[in-house]
């Protein structure tokens, strides 16, 4: 193997002219650009980890430079990436016409006209201190969010081949035990100064709902590569992480994330049983064991319980008690109602990256300083032109799969549907800059491309 690469190294050093360059270089290698950097970025929550154990007390700075570098890495590597990928494919197979780019590439097409509102939005809106280098806890600037569509999740569609799909996913899935291993041990047993500056059974991030948001995600890998994988220790390996994983989300207490792992899960089903022309048995008793999970905890954890029937009461006041609506999903009615009033005043472009930041957090006594719903939140800080294509863009990643639903790889299948129970959990949460990047990860590995290479 290692003769091997030095052999194609070397034929690629010696290309004569750049195009022989292109033809002696390995569509694997172009590959290899953008895997190394999303790599990193999935592990950075075990990395944290090990940081916070031998240094407990550096927390929230290391774990900014570990996105940071993961972003600097993922949008170097990933553009030259991708350039080397248009360049190759461009001399492999000719010249493409416009009509069958876009028609290869229609995600983002509607990504690119985020990013351009994102351009526009800050231009008008100026560039302040949040969009040049973001909130001081969210670290999410203008680049930040650029970054999600044109470096996450488009390296992300350029891996193709399967073995570097599985490498991506079962690191994000094996790195996740022990930091949940960690975690309910903390929580529920002894005291780990690594996790002293956590908030609540957040493990290494700052606040718990953000660690619910890492948890789904894992939950929903574990069970679709568990049905759907031959080898066993692979099984064994996804049965592990889904168990405990399960475990630890009851014990979190995100109800917007629980809410949205059983009807993510119900929703792998479903297309687990479409790519497989039958009715698989195996996915519906990975629902039962999650429900399982729930009853036996609840034994000692009341969270759940507790909180469908308040979840249900919000339904209620906010149905037939208008004037008591501003408390259900703990005040986020109150944040969602204001928000959409501040779209209707600056509907086409918005507010800019946190421009209602202060007025939020006034006009709703404190409850916070974001919507707490992300497709509010791209409208209002982007306009709705803005929020739209992006509701459009993750769309056609679904429809794709839906076409191309018979060639779909069980990890591209995993990647959709793990994408699925974060955007159903974004309706309760807002972006960060250590989350978000993982739904466009998952995005760009399940988004299923149907060119020939060449």
């Amino acid at each position: 193997m290692a003769s091997k690469i030095s052999s194609q190294l070397k034929t690629i050093v010696k290309s004569k002219t750049f195009s022989e360059m292109l033809e002696n270089i390995p569509w694997v290698y172009i590959e290899f650009l953008a895997f190394f950097p999303l790599l990193f970025f999935v592990l950075t929550p075990f990395l944290q980890l090990i940081h916070d154990l031998i240094d407990p007390y550096a927390h929230s700075v290391a774990y900014a430079t570990k996105t940071s570098a993961a972003f600097i890495c993922a949008a170097t590597a990933g553009m030259i990436g991708v350039l080397l990928y248009i360049l190759k494919s461009v001399h492999t197979n000719g010249k493409p016409s416009l009509k069958s780019v876009i028609k290869q590439n229609i995600p983002m097409v509607f990504f690119l006209f985020v990013i351009l509102m994102i351009i526009i939005s800050t231009l008008i809106n100026g560039f302040t201190k949040e969009a040049l280098y973001g909130d001081v806890y969210r670290q999410e600037s203008f680049f930040e969010f650029i970054g999600y569509f044109a470096v996450y999740f488009l390296s992300a569609t350029i891996i193709s081949d399967k073995r570097l799909k599985a490498v991506i996913l079962y690191t994000l899935i094996s790195s996740s035990i022990p930091i949940a291993v960690v975690t309910i041990l903390d929580s529920r047993f002894f005291n780990i100064p690594a996790l002293d500056e956590s908030t609540g059974a957040s493990a290494v991030f700052h606040q718990f709902n953000h660690y619910a948001y890492y948890l789904i995600i894992v939950i929903l890998l574990s069970a679709v590569l568990f049905v759907k994988e031959k080898k066993p220790w692979a099984r064994v390996l996804c049965m592990a992480s889904f168990l405990i994983n399960n475990v630890m989300l009851v014990i979190n207490n995100t109800f917007g994330c629980y809410l949205a792992c059983f009807i993510a899960l119900v929703f792998a089903s479903v297309i687990i049983s479409v790519t497989e022309k039958k009715f698989n048995i195996m996915s519906v008793v990975m629902v039962v064991i999650f429900i399982a999970i729930s009853g036996i905890m609840s034994i000692w954890e009341q969270a759940i319980s507790s909180n469908i029937f308040t979840f249900a009461g919000d339904i209620g006041n906010v149905i037939e008690k208008p004037e008591d609506a501003g408390t259900a999903g703990t005040g986020r009615w109150t944040l969602w109602t204001h928000t959409m009033g501040y779209i209707t005043e600056k509907p086409f472009f918005g507010f800019g990256v946190d421009g209602i930041k202060e007025r939020l957090t006034l006009e709703t006594n404190n409850v916070n300083d974001r919507p707490h719903n992300e497709f509010l939140e791209y409208a209002v800080f982007f306009g709705i032109p803005a929020a739209a294509a992006y509701i459009c863009g993750v769309f056609s990643v679904y429809l794709s799969g839906l076409k191309n639903r018979m060639k779909l790889d069980i990890y591209e299948v995993a990647a959709l549907a793990a994408a699925f129970a974060y955007l159903v959990s974004s309706v309760f949460g807002n972006t960060m800059y250590y989350t978000a990047p993982f739904l466009f990860i998952m995005l760009g590995i399940g988004f299923k491309r149907t060119e020939a290479r060449g």
